[in-house]
């Protein structure tokens, strides 16, 4: 049991941690006072001071905070030093910097991982086939290659499941149109889908398939072509995550598929269990997610207090304190909500799956 309960604070303390120090150091280099920098909360188990800053430990080791001098809409005049005393374009670096520091962190740890070695999909290519569904017995083989779904190509494993996923949710009886690469030869197969009951979210819900699964392999690399497969692997997660914002801009995706908190604990302590390369892959998936979200243009996160820089230099005049206040206060209620929400969601989830297996 400590086993997962430290690989939950080391994930949780490392991300924030690194956040949070993307804003101290560009505030730093930019001359404004860093009147503290904590890593944790609670208790204080060490302290320091040097320079300007009390460099803080506390007990509670979920997260950290840096605290810069002159964050409070309550002033009329700022110093030089102060986070309000500089122009939009600093204060926005310094904003900025938190989820540059998650995405290159999501980069770097993903480095280890194909040093020591992952597995991954091989391409689009068929490596099983799910017992007594309509795929098995349609003449496709293990090692086909997927070429287009219903006459869309497929670039990765994501591509073919997606396109299948959506084509059968809108023609239940209609058959599935896959093109495949066998060895030199271009094969076409139409494959009518089959109902297949999954648990999801604690509920159970029908899904029409085909029947297929990927091809998997071991993917470990030297040092230069780690680094190289890491490149390639921080656009996949940075593409899918903006994807599935896309998806749920434009109602195509439900919030019920988020995850939160108590969510991400849960898949945390799974890949924990796993291994450590399957933890620190999470850490770098959960990171680079960290850094893209962050961003979205919504009150409260750093994304929203840039949108809001954005607009200070265009009409090169800072927004009233009330209205500071209204947009912060309205961004919080609805992001505690939101959490609450999404955090209901995940015990419910767990509580359901619980009750089935007793």
């Amino acid at each position: 049991m400590i086993g997962p309960i430290i690989a939950l604070i080391i994930l949780f303390s490392v991300l924030i941690t690194i956040h949070e120090f993307g804003h101290f150091i560009v505030a730093k280099r930019n001359g404004v006072k860093v009147e503290k920098f904590s890593i944790g909360f609670g208790p204080k188990i060490f302290e320091k001071k040097i320079g300007d800053t009390i460099y803080t430990i506390s007990l509670i080791l979920f997260g950290g905070y840096v605290k810069l001098a002159g964050e409070e809409i309550d002033k009329e005049k700022f110093e030089n030093w102060e986070y309000m005393g500089k122009s939009p374009g600093i204060r926005s670096k310094i904003l900025f910097a938190g989820s540059l520091n998650n995405l290159i962190f999501g980069f770097l740890i993903l480095i280890p991982v194909f040093l020591i070695g992952t597995i991954s999909y091989e391409g689009t290519k068929i490596g099983e086939f799910i017992k007594n569904f309509p795929a098995e017995k349609s003449g496709l083989k293990i090692g086909d290659e997927i070429l287009e779904v219903n006459g869309e190509k497929c670039k990765n494993w994501l591509d073919v499941t997606l396109k299948i996923k959506e084509f059968t949710k809108k023609n239940k009886d209609a058959p599935v149109n896959l093109k495949i690469k066998r060895n030199n030869e271009i094969l076409v197969f139409n494959i009518k889908p089959a109902p297949y009951e999954i648990e999801m979210r604690g509920k159970k819900v029908v899904e029409y398939i085909i029947g297929i699964l990927p091809k998997e392999k071991l993917e470990k690399y030297p040092l230069h072509l780690a680094i190289l497969k890491s490149f390639k692997e921080f656009y996949n997660i940075s593409s899918t995550t903006l994807f599935g914002l896309k998806l749920l801009f434009q109602r195509r995706l439900s919030i019920k598929h988020f995850t939160g908190p108590v969510g991400i604990s849960e898949i945390a302590v799974a890949a924990w269990k796993v291994g450590f390369v399957s933890y620190l892959q999470f850490m770098a998936i959960l990171s680079i997610n960290l850094g893209i979200i962050n961003l979205i243009p919504y009150p409260v996160l750093d994304g929203g207090h840039i949108f809001g820089l954005l607009i200070e230099r265009i009409r090169r005049k800072r927004p009233s304190k009330k209205m500071l206040q209204i947009i912060q206060n309205v961004g919080a209620v609805s992001l505690i909500l939101f959490a609450v929400y999404i955090t209901y969601q995940d015990i419910g989830r767990i509580f359901e799956r619980n009750l089935k297996l007793k």
